[in-house]
């Protein structure tokens, strides 16, 4: 599959990718902090040289016994990837972290995307949850499947879709993508025209709030810089009672990554940095009893990274 396009893509996400919230991740509990995920579409999406364009071509076979077909779709042999996003309750704050591709949302370069209708609100209704009681809106970067949640269209303007949220954004990557949307001509916005519909709306409205990479949410839960797949990339801590989580967004995409830690992904801005990057995350948790949750895994989402000989894999919770 290499050099295919989104419009190859599109028919197969159309016509794999589910967004009802059938299959759903368990609730996840760190001591008294609920982590459940909030699904917007999975389905096998990929093929493995389009997303990790330096992966040996071998890599889905020497993996098959734990990669097929739990991650990879035998048939089409295309990664099977989840847009979500984890909503994270504490006593104290309802906090939802990444805003993956929203809907109305003008993506001609990204046919899937383009205008699309998912039924993310009824997903996160399934947990009790409506938007006005987020209280946070945690972006782990800005790239458009991440943000796009932050806004709907009302009477034609985009306005915040969370009214009563503060949107937290890292400071540094929040500042790296203002320079480069003002280096643009209009005519080419800038990721597929995202940060100006998702991102400056929640800005004008006085919702956003840039803060350090260091960041503390709430107690337990802080931010840490991670960059590589963007520059100001950042993952969160979670840790409660002896019990901890790590929510790592884009840091890895796919358990194939397991495989090879130093595979990294055609959408990362520096590869060599987010190699060492997810390197070092990995390595940190690797047989502890630490949560793994992702941006992009597919159900359950949830778990513990595990070494297989001189690589690693994952297993559920």
């Amino acid at each position: 599959m290499s050099g295919q396009s989104w419009e190859d893509l599109s028919a197969t996400q159309a016509g794999g990718g589910r967004g009802d919230d059938g299959a759903r991740m368990q609730t996840l509990t760190i001591g008294d902090i609920r982590i459940d995920r909030v699904l917007e579409q999975e389905g096998p999406i990929f093929g493995l040289d389009f997303l990790l364009p330096d992966a040996p071509a071998d890599l889905l076979d020497a993996n098959a016994d734990w990669l097929m077909p739990r991650y990879a779709d035998p048939a089409s042999r295309n990664l099977i990837l989840s847009f979500h996003s984890l909503l994270v309750r504490t006593p104290n704050r309802t906090i939802l972290v990444d805003a993956c591709v929203g809907n109305d949302k003008e993506r001609p370069a990204r046919p899937p995307w383009h205008h699309a209708s998912f039924p993310y609100l009824d997903n996160l209704a399934r947990h009790g949850v409506g938007p006005d009681d987020i209280d946070v809106v945690l972006c782990t970067h800005l790239h458009a499947d991440h943000v796009g949640w932050n806004t709907r269209l009302l009477d034609g303007r985009w306005v915040p879709t969370f009214p009563n949220a503060s949107y937290v954004f890292a400071k540094r990557e929040y500042e790296y993508w203002q320079a480069q949307n003002r280096a643009v001509p209009p005519e080419e916005p800038l990721n597929h025209g995202s940060f100006n519909d998702s991102v400056l709306p929640v800005v004008e409205a006085g919702r956003a709030q840039l803060v350090a990479d260091d960041h503390e949410i709430d107690q337990g839960i802080w931010l840490e810089p991670a960059p590589g797949h963007t520059p100001g990339n950042i993952v969160i801590r979670v840790e409660r009672d002896g019990a901890r989580a790590l929510l790592v967004g884009d840091a890895i995409h796919s358990p194939a990554q397991f495989a090879d830690l130093g595979l990294s992904t055609r959408f990362c801005s520096d590869p060599v940095q987010s190699a060492r990057t997810r390197i070092r995350l990995i390595d940190d948790v690797a047989e502890t009893d630490t949560a793994l949750l992702t941006a992009h895994f597919p159900t359950p989402t949830a778990g513990r990274v595990v070494r297989r000989g001189d690589a690693f894999g994952f297993e559920d919770l």
